[in-house]
């Protein structure tokens, strides 16, 4: 009964615990042994359990039939189930944003291909913005989780939003913002994220001090920041904090800059110069396109002399739209102004502009003005420095802080055409030489056509010009310097592009150097003997210029050119003239002359060549000489005047040394001469020698001892005989004679032949020293050349022997009461002055008067 008691009140269903599975029987145990897995004070008591109706699946003996032993599990375990999956969710719901945050900071690439930046203005500017995003799975921070994702290729959609611009480590400040519209990626590909917003400028100062940076660096650093609303697939919707720094291609302070082209078309209206141009600038950023809209330039150069001025601004000039593109050279175009000196503006050390002008010089204005001037119509490149200058009221306060820090060093270009002296040659030359062996003085006109740039046509006028010339042989080295120590006044004409310049000189020294005086003596040499010669002329040559700039000096311009000059052609163009002869004056051994010569010079050049000797040479013998004083060759005609000596014995004196020398015939040369001369041969002619000792001046030594021109005899301005008479009973004849020369002829004994068409008409000898029954000898008065009755003379009868039976007699008795044209043949004794010589008279064709009577 005790035993069935105990039985009854530990049932089977007494050691069960809630929630706990007993699959097997349990060992009969009593109450009070048991420890619950959850208890309390409770626990102790004994635990029954109703009896309901799913009793009727325990057996008699209160253990659980096989269906409850089949549910119990599957119960137990689709509770813990969705109590995982709770916690799951829950876990994925709040780790998931951290994880995606995670991911976004580690391996969202953002790479930036292209950033144009445009319509700059008081709120902020258009941006347009080319990039590609995607996930760098190697850098997720969960050791390439991401990949997993990866691979259902699921869609992350990002809300539209508001996103921010800032400095790196500046997290709590924004420069400026923008919207971003919705965009959608596929996790594991690319996404092409385009972006053109415009953007609000928040901090004006950052944003000036972003762009300087960008500006003039080599690369920047942008924060993008901003809430982002994603999600990804169909699950919910994740705010994520983006904060990301992208680096920028900067533009390196836009150094590789140049005027391509420039023109400097005339005045401007309000002073200086009208200036225009093209300027090329690189934009070396791969990246980053900039359009600023209108922008002003200030062009400056730097300060030479005064240390306490950095530059001076010379120039403004304006562009409509300043656009820089990524990655090329962009040509902009300019104008504007190239001011006048008196409008320069000079940039002190401090970066403040002042108006200050009475400490500058103006001559350091001038200087730089004229050297780059010079420069650039030579062809040469200068620098000159560019800033953009915020001069617009309306601009905005951030945007006048970026232009200035735009600072390029440009370059200034020089003119296409380089050849700026075209021509350049010596007219009117006249050298004046002097007993000085090194110098001579050389006035004339050097003229000069000069090729302004076709760009250039302002109005210049030069005031005066300083050339510093060398004078060489073509090719060859200097031979001589002219020294020129101030500016010279100077005449120029302007057409278009051509400008004529003319300097005078007047007396400037032209020094020879010592060791190319042969090179000078040839040049000497060529331009007597030859029609051209070349001389070449290089230098520079500064001038003092008169424009819309300004007065100002511009130079020192080389130059080098060949030019050729127009020879004297040995005065053979047109064959030198003995005018006159005239014997003045006379001793018992010469003659004392006066000689009066007419040269053509075909040439530019002229000269002053001092006390110059000649010799006089007929038949190859030196027969006299003669001096001309101070003598000046001009260009075109010249009278020049000699006087000096007939003495035959000269030929001889001056080859002392040469023992055949014979004087006799030296004698008979000038016999000969005088014959001709007063017979008026004038197809005769003589020679006029330099010789060494023709000059006392060095320099024309050389030249001189290779002088030589040849002259006809003058023509008379009357016959010596006028005319004969013949009277043929008295077998007489009269002669009227007229003296060519300025000193009184005696003639002291006639031997002479008269014939008619070669018949011999009769014969004459008189012998005025010996004959008794002679008269006088014959006193031909001197001629002064002006009074027509000067030097004319008729002589008394002379006795003639009259060839009866020739056939000329005939002709002659004939012609009695007329005239009769003869040949005469005389040889004369005269003394001419005091000098006694002998001269042969020979005329064709001397008009006979026949007459009868005695």
């Amino acid at each position: 009964m005790n035993g069935d008691s105990k039985a009854k009140a530990t049932s089977p269903n007494a050691n069960r615990s809630y929630g706990t599975r007993n699959d097997s029987p349990t060992p009969n145990t009593n109450a009070h042994e048991q420890t619950p897995l959850l208890h309390s004070e409770d626990s102790a008591r004994p635990y029954s359990i109703p009896i309901d109706n799913d009793q009727r699946n325990l057996d008699p003996g209160g253990n659980p039939t096989p269906i409850q032993s089949r549910w119990d599990p599957a119960y137990s375990n689709g509770i813990k189930a969705i109590v995982i999956l709770l916690i799951g969710c829950l876990l994925v719901v709040v780790l998931s944003p951290l994880a995606a945050q995670r991911v976004l900071d580690r391996a969202l690439v953002i790479d930036i291909h292209k950033t144009d930046i445009r319509k700059m203005d008081d709120t902020g500017f258009l941006i347009s913005i080319e990039s590609t995003l995607y996930l760098d799975s190697a850098n997720d921070g969960f050791f390439g989780l991401t990949r997993l994702v990866e691979s259902f290729h699921p869609t992350l959609t990002i809300d539209p939003t508001i996103l921010s611009l800032g400095i790196p480590g500046l997290d709590n400040i924004q420069m400026a913002e923008f919207p971003m519209e919705r965009q959608q990626m596929l996790i594991g590909q690319q996404l092409p994220l385009t972006v053109s917003a415009h953007v609000l400028v928040t901090n004006s100062t950052m944003m000036a001090e972003f762009f300087s940076s960008t500006l003039n660096s080599s690369t920047v650093q942008l924060s993008i920041r901003g809430a982002l609303w994603t999600r990804l697939g169909q699950l919910w919707y994740m705010k994520l904090r983006l904060n990301r720094t992208v680096l920028l291609d900067g533009l390196k302070g836009i150094q590789n800059a140049a005027l391509v082209s420039m023109a400097l078309p005339g005045n401007h209206p309000q002073g200086g110069i009208i200036m225009s141009g093209v300027a090329r600038i690189s934009n070396p950023s791969t990246v980053v396109s900039m359009q600023m809209g209108p922008v002003t330039f200030g062009v400056y150069l730097s300060s030479r002399t005064h240390p306490e001025a950095d530059q001076y601004q010379i120039a403004e000039m304006q562009c409509s739209q300043l656009q820089l593109e990524a990655g090329r050279s962009n040509n902009i175009e300019l104008s504007g102004q190239l001011f006048h000196l008196d409008d320069w503006t000079r940039i002190e050390a401090r970066g403040v502009a002042s108006t200050d002008f009475a400490r500058m010089e103006s001559s350091e204005k001038q200087l730089l003005l004229g050297q780059l001037l010079s420069r650039f119509i030579q062809g040469d490149n200068s620098t000159i420095q560019v800033r953009a200058l915020s001069k617009d009221p309306s601009l905005p306060s951030w945007l006048s802080q970026v232009f200035k820090t735009i600072v390029l060093d440009m370059i200034f270009p020089g003119s296409p055409t380089k050849d700026f002296i075209q021509a350049l040659g010596l007219e009117q030359l006249q050298f004046g030489f002097t007993e000085n062996k090194d110098s001579a003085l050389l006035s004339g006109r050097l003229s000069s056509t000069l090729q302004l740039p076709p760009n250039v046509t302002f109005p210049i006028k030069v005031l005066k010009m300083k050339p510093v010339a060398r004078l060489h042989p073509p090719g060859q080295p200097n031979m001589a310097l002219l020294d020129i120590s101030d500016y010279l006044t100077t005449t120029s004409h302007q057409d278009d592009t051509t400008l004529e310049v003319r300097v005078d000189l007047e007396n400037t020294p032209l020094r020879i150097l010592e060791d190319r005086l042969p090179d000078f003596y040839q040049f000497l040499n060529s331009s007597f003997t030859k029609d051209w010669v070349e001389l070449g002329i290089a230098g520079d040559a500064s001038a003092m210029v008169e424009t819309g700039l300004g007065t100002f000096e511009l130079g020192p311009i080389p130059f080098d050119v060949v030019t050729r000059q127009k020879g004297l052609g040995g005065l053979m163009s047109t064959p030198p003239l003995l005018k006159s002869l005239d014997v003045v004056d006379s001793s018992e051994h010469s003659l004392t002359v006066k000689v009066t010569l007419l040269l053509w010079n075909p040439s530019n050049i002229s000269a002053s060549l001092g006390d110059l000797s000649f010799l006089w040479s007929f038949g190859g013998y030196e027969i006299g000489m003669a001096t001309s004083p101070n003598l000046t060759l001009g260009t075109g005609n010249n009278t020049i005047e000699a006087y000096g000596m007939m003495n035959p014995s000269l030929h001889c004196t001056r080859r002392r040394h040469d023992p055949l020398c014979d004087p006799e015939e030296a004698t008979q040369a000038a016999r000969e001469f005088i014959s001709r001369y007063i017979s008026g041969d004038n197809t005769t002619s003589i020679k006029v020698l330099g010789y060494p000792e023709s000059t006392q001046i060095p320099l024309l030594q050389p030249m001189m001892e290779s002088f030589s021109i040849e002259s006809s005899l003058p023509e008379l301005d009357q016959e010596f005989l006028i005319s004969a008479t013949m009277y043929l009973l008295s077998s007489s004849l009269v002669l009227e004679l007229k003296n060519p020369l300025d000193t009184v002829i005696t003639v002291l004994y006639i031997n002479g032949t008269a014939s008619y068409k070669d018949e011999p008409l009769g014969h004459i000898l008189v012998d005025f020293e010996k004959d008794i029954a002679a008269p006088k000898p014959i006193l031909i008065p001197a001629n002064d050349h002006q009074n027509e009755a000067s030097g004319y003379v008729k002589t008394p009868r002379l006795p003639v022997v009259f060839d009866l039976s020739s056939v000329g007699y005939e002709a002659l008795k004939k012609a009695l009461g007329g005239s009769l044209e003869v040949d005469v043949l005389c040889h004369i004794k005269a003394k001419v002055g005091s000098m006694v010589m002998w001269v042969d008279f020979v005329k064709d064709g001397v008009v006979a008067n026949v007459r009868k009577g005695f």
